[in-house]
């Protein structure tokens, strides 16, 4: 049950992420002036951290 739970989160966190993203693609297409209030920074945290998060695990098939 445990890889199933961390499949569910490691999905959330996706997609609030990928949400996220989308967010600031719509903001920046709309607005004329870029402003930086930490988002691009944030975001690429998050992301680095989930990366580093999924290649730390070692999914192995069971037989």
């Amino acid at each position: 049950m445990g890889r199933l739970r961390q499949f569910f989160r490691l999905s959330a966190l996706r997609d609030d992420l990928e949400t996220r993203l989308l967010a600031r693609e719509y903001r920046a297409l709309l607005l004329d002036d870029h402003f930086e209030d930490g988002t691009d920074r944030e975001l690429q945290s998050r992301c680095a951290e989930l990366c580093s998060e999924i290649s730390s695990r070692h999914y192995r098939h069971r037989y």
